[in-house]
């Protein structure tokens, strides 16, 4: 009997490790981001073997999975507008999270340029010519369909000033000096202070539809954003690691020297409420807190 004994409290120890080891197991967590600065957030995340990280270009894919109600992204980074008008419609399960990415639109272009002359944008009813818009006196616009249009235009010399958002501002102007042409930036769109005080304006925020399955990715990046990529060597390996083009970037050389001006900082959504508000009043979108996660 006492072998018996023995043996179902062995067995029963060889259980309780097997649960707990299930139990320690972390679910698997999908991340949807678009390339560019938004998708430089989420460069940790390439550590942790439970998270996945697709990245997309442009603004279509990031619509399609936020409107699913079954969809399989438990993470969706995209511009705050695109979610919010959504959420206003009642037309998604995804609620706001934090803001990631405070603007990185600014004005390229040679230092004889005066208003009036050719200006290439992009973006026209998105975030880009939104801002400009607002927050720039700027005649004589033409738009195109992407930022790599305006800086073809910038390099070939047909417009003397363009609209351009890093790291594709720092690349266009070390491609221009290769080529004999001298850029700069001439205006910083970002240099308006929030209600809230922070630097800018809430562009490309988190979404996410389980707060508690979540949390960790969010802290992840919190940690990296606020922290973490003050280790340049760190953050360079993490571009090879992933991929320039994987990222949407030129490389990592162009990402470390444009930081700064890409303005990535994490910043929970419920603590700069007035910005988003303010923000989204742009869109003719009216803010209420029922859209925080």
């Amino acid at each position: 009997m006492k072998r018996l004994g023995k043996l179902l409290a062995a067995c029963l120890l060889i259980t309780l490790c097997a649960c707990t080891k299930a139990d320690n197991k972390q679910e698997p967590i999908s991340v949807l981001a678009p390339q560019g600065a938004p998708a430089l957030a989420t460069l940790s995340l390439s550590d942790k073997e439970n998270v996945t990280v697709d990245t997309v270009s442009g603004s279509d894919p990031l619509s399609a999975e936020l409107i699913k109600s079954d969809g399989s992204y438990d993470v969706i980074i995209a511009p705050i507008n695109l979610g919010a008008k959504l959420m206003e419609k009642e037309a998604t399960p995804y609620r706001l999270a934090a803001i990631i990415t405070w603007g990185n639109l600014y004005v390229v272009g040679d230092a004889s340029y005066k208003n009036g002359d050719s200006f290439a944008a992009f973006g026209e009813n998105a975030v880009p010519g939104k801002i400009l818009s607002t927050y720039a006196n700027i005649d004589n616009v033409t738009y195109f369909s992407s930022v790599q249009d305006v800086q073809a235009q910038l390099l070939s010399g047909k417009v003397k000033a363009g609209l351009l958002a890093e790291p594709a501002a720092t690349a266009t102007i070390a491609k221009a000096k290769e080529k004999g042409i001298e850029l700069s930036v001439l205006t910083d769109l970002q240099e308006k202070e929030s209600k809230d005080h922070q630097k800018g304006y809430p562009q490309a925020a988190i979404f996410v539809k389980d707060k508690d399955k979540t949390a960790s990715v969010l802290q992840d990046i919190e940690a990296f954003l606020n922290e973490g990529c003050k280790d340049e060597q760190k953050v360079s390996a993490y571009i090879e690691k992933i991929g320039a083009d994987q990222l949407g970037i030129p490389n990592a050389k162009i990402a470390l020297a444009s930081w700064q001006r890409q303005n990535l900082k994490f910043v929970k959504a419920d603590a700069v409420i007035n910005d988003i508000a303010e923000f989204l009043k742009l869109f003719k979108i009216v803010f209420d807190e029922g859209m925080l996660i």
